[in-house]
């Protein structure tokens, strides 16, 4: 599912922030974004996510602000503009050079203001990283458990459109055989006599109704749509077995379609493989 979510960590030294934004996955991926010597503080990071989200893509992003004066922490090289003055100098008894330095012409030299980076110890940067990240994934999950809601009320939607579509194939799955049986005693009456074809026609009959009963398709239906009620009920992670019952789904009507010998049920059928397919895309955004 969809989300985002931030977590920030404030100390009298530094600011950091975590960003995640999660989208659509089969399973779980966690990209990362930490400078290289965060290696620790990625791999935390990593496993407190794994923790809240079972399924999707993360992308996390994660920035440091350093608080403070952090002026003090230039360092100026004297001895490097020593060298570069000498030059200067140098090169004014051979071109026309202005005497006067610019703060930008000082700034451009290279080496001769350094900067030292403030340090952190690893244990102040692993507990920052863990407060900002479970901040950020809790509100993920929030953002998540807003969506999810969303999509538990489609699916219930879906499913009473197929539902319907489910009792009419039921209704009309007797047609075929009563066509057929006066289909075929008509046939028959053409070259025989009643008494001598009511044996024979009833066990035709019969084969082919054998041959066309969906009743066990049809229970099978009703019993997924009561799973699928209860699924969506659960707190845990329900998105693999919603996919599991939504091939189920497709099973049972792929067989009611080669078995139906009836074309008001074809139209049904194909209206219920379109809400199936819907149901399927919906139940791939589910953790």
């Amino acid at each position: 599912m969809t989300g985002f979510g931030r977590g920030v960590t404030t100390t009298n030294n530094f600011q950091l922030t975590v960003e995640v934004r999660s989208v659509n996955h089969r399973f779980l991926e966690i990209y990362t974004k930490f400078p290289k010597e965060w290696l620790e503080a990625e791999m935390l990071a990593k496993k407190i996510f794994s923790q809240y989200v079972q399924r999707g893509k993360l992308d996390v992003v994660v920035n440091l602000k350093l608080m403070g004066n952090e002026a003090s922490a230039f360092q100026i090289n004297w001895s490097i503009i020593e060298a570069y003055k000498n030059a200067k100098e140098q090169l004014r008894e051979v071109l026309p050079l202005e005497e006067k330095w610019t703060m930008e012409e000082l700034f451009s030299l290279e080496n001769a203001l350094t900067y030292e980076k403030q340090e952190i110890s690893s244990e102040e940067l692993q507990e920052a990283v863990e407060h900002a990240v479970r901040e950020a994934a809790e509100k993920l999950v929030v953002m998540r458990k807003r969506e999810g809601q969303q999509l538990k009320n489609a699916l219930l939607q879906y499913k009473a459109e197929l539902k319907e579509q489910i009792e009419f194939i039921r209704e009309f799955s007797q047609e075929a055989v009563k066509k057929y049986r006066d289909k075929l005693t008509e046939r028959i009456l053409e070259i025989a006599q009643v008494d001598a074809i009511e044996d024979r026609l009833i066990a035709e009959v019969a084969l082919f109704a054998d041959r066309v009963d969906i009743a066990e398709e049809l229970d099978r239906l009703d019993s997924h749509f009561n799973q699928l009620e209860e699924t969506l009920e659960e707190s845990t992670s329900i998105g693999r077995k919603l996919d599991f019952l939504m091939q189920e789904m497709h099973r049972e009507v792929n067989t009611i379609a080669s078995k139906n010998q009836s074309s008001k049920v074809a139209v049904a059928v194909v209206q219920c493989k379109t809400v199936l397919e819907k149901m399927r895309e919906q139940v791939q955004n589910i953790e």
